[in-house]
Order: structure tokens, then C-alpha cells, then sequence
């Protein structure tokens, strides 16, 4: 091989590890490295704060169920309080059950009547709750990081419920005119936002008004029964708990919060993961090549460990060695 020949080959390979041409020096390699490093910082600053705003416009809307935490406790609960639903609703029906408890009889009209026989429940399996655990579960975290009154709680809960009651009956009653609601919900792609609970249902009242559905709603006496039943099941599950404030001098309220306990939880939940979503942009040097799923492309490590543009430059040049 001649010199001209080797000397553009060793000019290759030079080039290829960040020096020379270009990246000339060292030093101006270093630095172009630290320019993407502190460009993709300022990308998971960008991500922690749409996190963060994201949960506080949620908490502001007493929307927390929608939060990435409100769904994972969501998933986390469902089977637990649906449990403790059957098991109670069935001890009711047997007779042998208190005025609370009575109430949880509304919870049947949450089921279709292809669930019964005589009045007999066909699914022995707790999950035939799993609904109706979801309502109340979600109307219980959208609320978690307030305190709110214990009948304002029971009503919000017992509403939701008499709701998905009167949605249950048009469906039994007149599934086409159903099918047709839900149908049109479904296409409503642009609705679909955070706003999508109330949209629904107010597209539910008003078809179930125009068609006339004959709804006996369900008394303030018994939605407060029903309500503070279900919050003892959370707080049995140790997210909530009743504290008693006095406002006036003659006047108590009960007020329902979060334990600490629960809010630690979300706290430390949040920090975990605000981290994790960046607001990706492109990238100010070559990406770095992957070696695995989990390593390439960006130059950052873990959000929870340190960059240090030296050992990336060092990384970078090993790679393209070996390339």
C-alpha cells in the first residue's frame, strides 16, 4: 500500500473517532458534547415541567383520575373494592345487613338485567363489580389531594353511579337507540380530551330525555347511605380517612382526606416519573449508534445519573472503533 493510500485510510479512521477535519481539536469536540448535553437538560426540564402541569391543571379541574398516578391507583384498587362490593351486596341480599348496606341494592341497577335471574345474580365472580368499582374509585382520587365533606363526597360518588344505573337501563330497554349513543361518542374523536366525562354525559342525559326513559332517581337519604358506605371501603383500604372540624362555634363538619401515607405515595410517584418524559427535539450532534434497545441516540444517561461530556466523547469515539 503506497503512503497516499495509507495516509487517507489513517484520515478515516480519525475522522471516524471525532478528530481531525471538523473536530480538529479535542477541546472543541468536548465542547460541542457539553452544547447537546445541556440542550437534552433542558429537554427533561421541559418534560418535568409539562408533568407538573399537566397534574396541576388536573387538580385544579378535580380531574386526578386522568393523571398518570390516578390511573395506576386506579388499576391498583379496582379488584380490592370490587371484592368488598360483592361481598357486602351479596350479605344484603341475603337480608341480614344494616341501613348502609340496604343501600348497596342500588348497585344492582348498575348491572343489566342479563345478570340476574329472579333476582338471583348469575356471576359468582367479584369482577361483575369491576365497573362500578372504576366510578368509585375515580370520583375518589379525582378529589385526593383536597379535603372535601363527607356528603359532598357521597353524593359526587352516588351521582356517578346513578348515572352508569340510567345508561344501564337504556341499554336493556332500548339497546338500538343505545348502540346508536354510543356509536356517535365513540366517532367524537375530537372530543376526547379532559373534558370527555362531562361531554359524555351530557350526550347520554339528553338522548335518554328525548327517549323518554322512565328513571326512578334514587332519593338524597339513600345516595348519602350508598356514598359513605363505599368511602369506608377506602377507608378500609387505608387511602382516606374522616376527620371532624369544628367551622363555628356550635358546628362540626366531617371532612374526608387523603392519608399522609397515600400522599407520600404520589409524591414520591411523581418524582420517580416526571423525569421520564421529556420533550423530545432533534438533536444538535450526530446521534450516538445504538447498541441495544436501551442505548443509543441521545447522549445523556439516566435522568438520575451524571453526564460528563469526556466520558461521552470517549464513549463515542470507542464506538465508532469498533463500528
Amino acid at each position: 500500500m503506497d503512503k497516499d493510500n495509507k495516509f487517507k485510510e489513517l484520515l478515516e479512521k480519525l475522522v471516524k473517532v471525532g478528530v481531525g477535519g471538523k473536530y480538529s481539536k479535542r477541546e472543541d469536540y468536548i465542547k460541542l458534547i457539553t452544547q447537546e448535553l445541556e440542550f437534552e437538560e433542558r429537554m427533561i426540564r421541559g418534560g418535568i415541567d409539562s408533568y407538573n402541569k399537566a397534574i396541576n391543571n388536573a387538580k385544579a379541574k378535580g380531574q386526578e383520575s386522568t393523571t398518570l398516578y390516578g390511573l395506576i391507583w386506579t388499576q391498583k384498587y379496582i379488584k380490592a373494592v370490587s371484592e368488598m362490593i360483592d361481598l357486602d351486596v351479596r350479605t344484603c341480599m341475603s337480608g341480614t345487613a344494616g341501613v348502609k348496606q340496604t343501600s348497596l341494592k342500588l348497585l344492582c341497577q348498575c348491572l343489566s338485567n342479563k345478570a340476574f335471574n329472579n333476582g338471583i345474580l348469575l356471576d359468582n365472580e367479584p369482577k361483575v363489580w369491576n365497573v362500578v368499582s372504576l366510578m368509585c374509585i375515580k370520583n375518589v382520587i379525582d378529589g385526593i389531594s383536597r379535603a372535601v365533606t363527607i356528603n359532598e363526597l357521597a353524593m359526587t360518588i352516588s351521582n356517578a353511579l346513578m348515572m352508569e344505573a340510567r345508561i344501564t337501563l337504556f341499554n336493556d330497554v332500548m339497546p338500538d337507540k343505545f348502540e346508536q349513543v354510543s356509536k356517535k361518542l365513540n366517532s367524537e374523536g375530537a372530543k376526547l380530551d379532559k373534558n370527555k366525562y362531562r361531554y359524555k354525559r351530557n350526550v347520554w342525559v339528553y338522548y335518554m330525555n328525548k327517549n323518554k326513559l322512565d328513571f326512578d332517581d334514587w332519593t338524597s337519604a339513600d345516595k348519602i347511605h350508598l356514598g359513605v358506605k363505599i368511602i369506608e371501603y377506602f377507608e378500609k383500604l387505608g387511602l382516606v380517612t374522616h376527620e371532624n372540624r369544628r367551622t363555628a362555634k356550635n358546628r362540626t363538619i366531617c371532612f374526608i382526606v387523603a392519608k399522609d401515607k397515600l400522599l407520600e405515595e404520589i409524591n414520591n410517584f411523581n418524582i420517580r416519573n416526571e423525569a421520564l418524559h421529556p420533550t423530545f427535539l432533534p438533536m444538535l450532534m450526530p446521534p450516538m449508534d445504538w447498541t441495544s434497545p436501551f442505548d443509543g441516540g441521545y447522549y445523556g444517561r439516566k435522568y438520575n445519573q451524571k453526564n460528563k461530556a469526556e466520558d461521552i466523547a470517549n464513549a463515542l469515539q470507542l464506538r465508532k472503533k469498533h463500528k
